[in-house]
């Protein structure tokens, strides 16, 4: 993200780096990408045009074909569609061997590892560039199948170690949970409410086991009942100069996680679904607070 080019006037300027729109240049570059990956793949125009929902219009019907019709007759503000759906036919990018000295991998684990070396090389990569020059805010999901948001590569770092952490036996699927919360809140069409969601269930994941280890029907709102029933109880790394002001913050945080779930029950008000921002601030919550639970950071006396 961060060495991604951006004019001289931008860069001195207050202007937004990265574009959420389909800039002209931008789709004039993906289309021929486009035509020449759905040309390399049988079947794969076919399968993106019905994904897609775009219809082969009777003018065209006989002299242009699937590729070229995906490629050059999509409306632009569908391109990125086709693109995200295009990567997940792809075969995947290749999956890191096992460190074992003398290990070899097998006939058709390298037959696979062939497949999505040239899948990333010839057409992830350049792709890639594409999405880097044309300073779009969409950029090629890790595992290579599908178009998510940027995110600030310490963001990146910091949801990695959570989820190391989250994968505790004693924390259940906190690391699952992240993970999911953290897909639908980047992906390329959000589902906010998903991802808030998914959020709330990291962390109760990760705390249970500290706050409330022996109710089996523990909720993020049961365990802050807990916190703030027997404030003394609590160790955090981060104490702050009183000896409370840790415990205070790790409290504010979660309330605001609990309270700010706008979708969670239906009442005799027109329910409010979450919002992409709020969403992305709930994954953001989550990532220090499964961190927090599962490395100890917030403990029982």
């Amino acid at each position: 993200m961060t060495n991604i080019w951006t004019p001289l006037s931008m860069r001195h300027g207050t202007g937004a780096a990265l574009r959420d729109d389909m800039p002209a240049a931008l789709a004039a570059a993906l289309r021929p990408w486009i035509e020449k990956v759905a040309r390399n793949g049988i079947g794969l125009a076919k399968r993106v045009l019905l994904r897609c929902d775009l219809a082969r219009d009777v003018e065209h019907e006989t002299d242009v074909d699937d590729a070229e019709f995906l490629a050059w007759y999509t409306p632009d503000e569908q391109l990125l569609d086709v693109v995200d759906a295009i990567l997940d036919l792809l075969p995947g990018v290749a999956p890191a061997l096992p460190n074992v000295p003398g290990y070899k991998p097998g006939k058709l684990e390298a037959v696979a590892l062939g497949f999505a070396s040239i899948s990333f090389f010839e057409h992830r990569r350049p792709l890639q560039q594409l999405l880097d020059d044309g300073r779009t805010v969409y950029t090629i999901r890790s595992d290579g199948r599908a178009l998510v948001h940027r995110v600030d590569p310490t963001m990146t770092a910091l949801l990695d170690a959570a989820k190391r952490a989250g994968e505790q036996p004693n924390r259940g699927s906190a690391s699952t949970h992240l993970q999911r919360a953290y897909a639908a809140a980047y992906a390329l069409h959000p589902d906010p409410i998903r991802a808030y969601s998914e959020a709330v269930k990291a962390v109760e994941s990760a705390a249970h086991a500290t706050l409330e280890p022996n109710n089996t029907k523990a909720t993020l709102g049961t365990m802050l009942r807990e916190l703030r029933q027997h404030p003394g109880q609590w160790d955090v790394a981060l104490a702050g100069k009183t000896g409370t002001e840790g415990a205070a913050t790790v409290e504010a945080m979660m309330s605001l996680l609990w309270t700010g779930q706008t979708s969670r029950h239906g009442n005799l008000q027109t329910t409010r679904e979450e919002t992409p921002a709020e969403a992305r601030m709930a994954v953001d919550l989550a990532v220090s607070l499964v961190r927090w639970f599962a490395d100890g950071a917030v403990r029982r006396r």
